[in-house]
Formats: C-alpha cells, sequence, structure tokens
C-alpha cells in the first residue's frame, strides 16, 4: 500500500534507504566490474584478470567517499511512496548514482579539484589517468546493469536505460558547454541556465521518469516529471552557486568557483545593477583565474563581496525558490500526493543553504 506521511522530511526518507543502497552500491563496487561479464578475458584460463584488483580500488575508494544520494534515494523513496516495487526501484537507484558518481570523478579532473565533500578526491589520491579510467567504467556499467535487471518490467527497461545513455551524453554536452564558457566573448543569464539544465536536469530527469516507468504511470505522468527534473536541475546549480559564496560547498572557502574562473548565477545577477566596468574587472580576473595563474585570497573575498553588495544572492535565492515550486507542482502533477510528497521533501531540503 502507499505510505502517505505529512510533512516528512528528506532526511527521514534518506535514513529508511540510504542503508539498502549503501550496500549494495558497496557490494557492486568490490564485485568484479559490477559483476557484469568478462566476455573478452580467457575465462577458462588460470590467468588473472588483468586490472580487476585495480579498478576494484578504484571503484571502492570511490564509493567510500560517501555524499548525499540524492539520486539513489530519490526513486527509492518515491516508488516505495507509490506502493511501486522495490528491487525494481533499488535497481534504478544504484545505476543512477554510480553513474552520477562518474560525472563526479571526471568534474573533479577537469576543473582540478582536490578535494569534494572536504575529502581527497580519486584523482589526488590515485592520479589523473586512472580516475578518468573509474569514471569511464561509472558512466558505463550502469547501463549493462539495468539491461540485465530482473526485477524492472521488460517492457520498460530498454527505455529507461535508453534514457540514461542520452542523459550522460546530455550530461557531458553541457559540462563541455561549461568549460568552453570560461573562454566565451559573453556570458549571459539564459547561456548560463542552459549549460545549468544540460549539466545537471539530465540524471535528474532518469531519476523522475525512470520512477514513472517502474511505476506504470502513462505519458502525461511522465512529461510532468520530466518538468519537475528540469526545475530540480536548474535548481540544484543555484544553490550550487550559493553555497559556493557561502562557502559551504565542501571545497574550501567561499569562492571556490571564482578561483577556478567560472562565472556563477550570482555573479551574473549582481552585473545587471552593478557598473558594466565593474563586470568587465571580474571576467578579466576570471579569465586569469582560468589560466595557470590564480587568484589570492583577498581578490575572492572583493568579488564575493561585490556579488553580495549588488544584490546577487537575494536575486538568485528568490529563483531558487521559484524553481523549487515549480519542481514540487510537477511533482505532485506526476505521482500524485504519494509520490509528490517525496518530492516536496526534497524541495524544502534544497531550500535550506546549509551544505
Amino acid at each position: 500500500m502507499p505510505q502517505f506521511e505529512h510533512m516528512l522530511e528528506f532526511e527521514s526518507w534518506a535514513a529508511r534507504h540510504r542503508p539498502v543502497l549503501e550496500s549494495h552500491l558497496a557490494q557492486l563496487a568490490a564485485a568484479p566490474v559490477f559483476g557484469l561479464r568478462q566476455r573478452h578475458c580467457l575465462q577458462q584460463s588460470t590467468r588473472p584478470a588483468v586490472g580487476q584488483a585495480a579498478l576494484a580500488a578504484l571503484l571502492v575508494e570511490q564509493n567510500a567517499s560517501g555524499g548525499k544520494r540524492l539520486r539513489g534515494i530519490l526513486p527509492m523513496a518515491i516508488v516505495s511512496a507509490c506502493g511501486g516495487s522495490a528491487a525494481a526501484a533499488l535497481d534504478l537507484a544504484v545505476a543512477i548514482e554510480l553513474a552520477h558518481n562518474g560525472t563526479l570523478v571526471h568534474d573533479d579532473v577537469q576543473d582540478n579539484d582536490g578535494l569534494r565533500r572536504g575529502q581527497p578526491t580519486l584523482w589526488a589520491i590515485f592520479g589523473i589517468a586512472q580516475a578518468i579510467n573509474a569514471g569511464d567504467a561509472l558512466m558505463v556499467a550502469p547501463i549493462g546493469l539495468l539491461l540485465r535487471s530482473t526485477a524492472i518490467d521488460p517492457a520498460v527497461v530498454n527505455e529507461i536505460a535508453a534514457l540514461l545513455a542520452e542523459a550522460l551524453v546530455e550530461t557531458v554536452r553541457g559540462q563541455v558547454a561549461d568549460i568552453g564558457l570560461r573562454q566565451a566573448p559573453e556570458v549571459t543569464l539564459d547561456l548560463l541556465t542552459g549549460i545549468h539544465l544540460a549539466k545537471t536536469a539530465p540524471l535528474f530527469g532518469v531519476c523522475l521518469q525512470g520512477s514513472a516507468l517502474v511505476l506504470g504511470l502513462p505519458a502525461a505522468a511522465q512529461a510532468q516529471a520530466q518538468l519537475a527534473a528540469s526545475s530540480l536541475g536548474l535548481a540544484f546549480q543555484v544553490r550550487d552557486d550559493l553555497l559556493d559564496v557561502a562557502g559551504n560547498k565542501g571545497r574550501g572557502n567561499a569562492g571556490a568557483d571564482l578561483r577556478e574562473g567560472k562565472v556563477t548565477v550570482p555573479a551574473l545577477f549582481a552585473s545587471q545593477v552593478a557598473p558594466a566596468n565593474e563586470f568587465l574587472a571580474l571576467r578579466n580576473d576570471l579569465a586569469r583565474a582560468a589560466s595557470p595563474m590564480t587568484l589570492d585570497d583577498a581578490t575572492v573575498a572583493h568579488w564575493v563581496q561585490w556579488i553580495v553588495d549588488h544584490g546577487g544572492v537575494r536575486r538568485a535565492q528568490l529563483w531558487l525558490a521559484e524553481l523549487l515550486i515549480a519542481a514540487e507542482v510537477a511533482g505532485f502533477a506526476a505521482f500524485g500526493p504519494e509520490g509528490g510528497q517525496v518530492i516536496a521533501a526534497l524541495c524544502r531540503r534544497l531550500a535550506r543553504l546549509d551544505g
């Protein structure tokens, strides 16, 4: 039966489903190539499968880095609340969470981030080349895991696997555009919004559309699930930019994005009211930060304060609130009061800027 619990906080949903998710992720990370078939090794030979132990060490380390597991918990909680198959939801959740971690490994390499969640990143421990290998495995293997799922209805499993593959390509497209943004002659809010949508909304789309498919919901509900995912994905990025201003991203002090030469949503909002020459000066400093040069602490602190003084934080907070309302409305339209309560709980959690 559906479990409807008024105003249950997302932390409660997480506490209910995370232990199962963590256990399954740990087992898969330690298993030879996630338990998938090794078609091209000499299975009858006494030779060891080359690279197997090294790859397992990489995957175990990345899995141990933790994280909130939002993308895994979300489908488990929604499907559970709607009375669907827990086993099918777990297979979906594991695939999404593994793929998401693969994108994070690559993202850390590309951004030269030595810390994530306050802990050394995979490349900082094992080197760039091996981190790329781990990221590749984490992004590809989940598609095979989905296709081999015995819990997900065969009528929809191919569609879910295709959704994940498409979402990963879209995420890569967003990352390509994000890296190119640092050399763009002009950066607008529309341009940055498009990049943010491409980077973050696709995997949320697999979470929500995949949940709708597992539950056997009609096309109209799936469309609403996609709308909720788009709003959630963009909200997640706006929130991430706000956390950077506050220094709550687990990557050191405030302004980590500025140190990497990134234009953020609060900075663009500030630029709309600040003198044009000041925003040009910020872009010049960001260009220096994106080169082998770095910005000193005083310069970063100056621009963080500039963003605050020109209303960038406040306007970004208002936009975040609008996006979360849109996600909540679409979530209830997609999943009804049972599943909608989960998305509403996540929105309340994302509205809090405390990491």
